[in-house]
């Protein structure tokens, strides 16, 4: 049951008489919802096991009960109650539990989470304390998420999972003696994906202007962002969509216009972003605020029924 309902694995060590498991799984949006409680397992997912699946996620997890082994790429981390953990559905990983498992996790789009989180390959199969700071912060955050997402009103979803996303983001900071690579070029990154974000609004942001907030070439720029697999036109592009697409399925911005809301997001011209818009989800616009609403109307209709 486990490998057909989360995720394809290769698993050892249950006693098939006498296993016991019990899943959960709720699709929100086109994050899907986890809960777990498992006797000890160890799961082995291989590459033909990756291949098998359909769609990638990065998985983002807590415990309220158990200990559990995680292995990804180079990383590896021992999980317990009060740590977060992330992992790729897209690689290979382990995992090995000894005692009884009641694991929570929340799965999150490869799109979604590679715009937002620089570098979430690398904090594959890592841990952030959720005792302390933004760790504690995002845990509490993800508690409280798991318990009331379906209660939040279906067109503010998308916004909620979105700050979820984002405290990812803050949370799992890469550290530099964990983490391969320039420390030094990816703390920089991280600096001016914060300008870009505090600056997305303006239509005229751009790399010249923010190669000059920084003191250093477009040229740099451009290297700067392309190690990490990504140009900077993209990156602000795709982070204006996401956040218009969230404005657009918002009940709190339904007396925005189309044209208002791209230009609240820095699009210059309605145009070029009904194409954009498109191009990235296979919708326009106008269509995309049509089914989120009817999405949101039958969703209160259903729970009004019952």
């Amino acid at each position: 049951m486990l490998d057909r309902t989360h995720f394809h694995w290769g698993l050892a060590g249950a006693d098939k008489d006498r296993y016991g498991a019990k899943v959960r799984r709720r699709a929100i949006n086109d994050f899907v919802f986890t809960q777990v409680v498992c006797d000890p397992i160890a799961g082995f997912r291989t590459m033909d096991d990756v291949k098998r699946g359909e769609d990638d996620y990065f998985c983002l997890l807590y415990f309220e009960e158990g200990t559990c082994r995680l292995q990804q790429g180079r990383n590896e981390s021992i999980v317990r109650r009060d740590l977060i953990a992330v992992w790729d559905s897209a690689r290979p990983a382990m995992f090995e539990n000894s005692d009884e498992l009641h694991q929570l996790s929340i799965l999150i789009p490869h799109r979604t989470a590679t715009m937002i989180v620089p570098g979430i390959e690398d904090m594959c199969g890592l841990t952030v304390d959720g005792s302390a700071g933004l760790g504690s912060i995002l845990l509490s955050h993800l508690r409280q998420i798991h318990r009331t997402v379906e209660t939040v009103d279906p067109q503010d979803r998308a916004a909620v999972l979105r700050a979820t996303v984002e405290l990812l983001a803050a949370a799992f900071r890469p550290e530099p003696d964990r983490i391969a690579g320039s420390a030094f070029r990816r703390a920089l990154l991280g600096r001016v994906q914060e300008h870009i974000l505090a600056h997305l609004g303006d239509p005229a942001l751009s790399a010249a202007t923010i190669a000059a907030a920084f003191r250093f070439s477009p040229r740099y720029l451009h290297r700067l962002f392309e190690e990490f697999g990504v140009t900077v036109g993209t990156w602000i592009r795709e982070r204006r969509l996401m956040a218009a697409r969230s404005d657009l399925a918002s009940r709190a911005m339904a007396g925005f216009s189309i044209t208002q809301i791209a230009m609240r997001h820095g699009f210059a011209d309605a145009s070029h972003f009904s194409h954009a818009f498109r191009d990235a989800f296979g919708l326009s616009p106008r269509e995309y605020r049509q089914s989120a609403a009817r999405s949101a109307d039958d969703e209160r209709s259903s729970l009004l029924s019952k």
